[in-house]
């Protein structure tokens, strides 16, 4: 609707407004006012003109604005509703494989740990073994020492009884000979 079909209109009213006003006041036998009414006219046209010019382009602006920004606003409520809508089907999807994923880390959890026990008592296994081959070479060693020692002992003793024998068979004619064959012995 044009400026000018508003102004008509307004006129319009204006015209009808007066002449209720006229008979109100009791004017009715004069006929019309064509003068008030002319006047009341130009003066409804002007402030119309008035609005038209100066407030229409303030109020076409903030209207053209307002429209952009609920435009805007349906743009981001459509995204933000696209983008819940996603969030809900990648976590219905998520809650779908939580079971299947919970099994698998379980089981999963499960063959790690009978790993690591297999690991375990094989490390258990070798230290005990080598403690055991550790044993063994220290108890042969503590064996064949024990055999040294005691060989060593068994000649000491034996050359002490050979010496206290011969000390106690030994006369001096016997210690004269000895001392003469080893002396022939060593001028050889």
């Amino acid at each position: 609707m044009s400026w000018r079909s508003v102004v008509g209109i307004a006129a319009f009213f204006a015209a009808q407004g007066a002449l209720a006003s006229e008979e109100a006041q009791g004017h009715a036998a004069h006929g019309v006012p064509w003068g008030t009414l002319l006047l009341s006219a130009i003066n409804l046209s002007i402030f119309v003109w008035l609005l038209g010019r100066f407030v229409m382009p303030a109020v076409r602006s903030w209207v053209s604005e307002r429209r952009d920004q609920v435009i805007n606003d349906l743009k981001e409520a459509a995204a933000a509703k696209d983008e819940a809508a996603r969030l809900k089907a990648e976590w219905e999807a998520r809650l779908a494989t939580l079971e299947r994923t919970t099994t698998e880390l379980r089981a999963q959890a499960q063959r790690d740990a009978e790993q690591e026990r297999e690991r375990i008592l094989a490390a258990a296994r070798a230290a005990a073994d080598a403690i055991r081959k550790d044993a063994e070479r220290a108890a042969a060693y503590e064996l064949r020492r024990m055999q040294q020692q005691l060989r060593a002992e068994l000649v000491r003793q034996a050359v002490h009884l050979a010496e206290e024998s011969t000390r106690a068979q030994w006369t001096a004619a016997d210690q004269q000979r000895f001392i003469a064959d080893f002396l022939k012995q060593v001028r050889q």
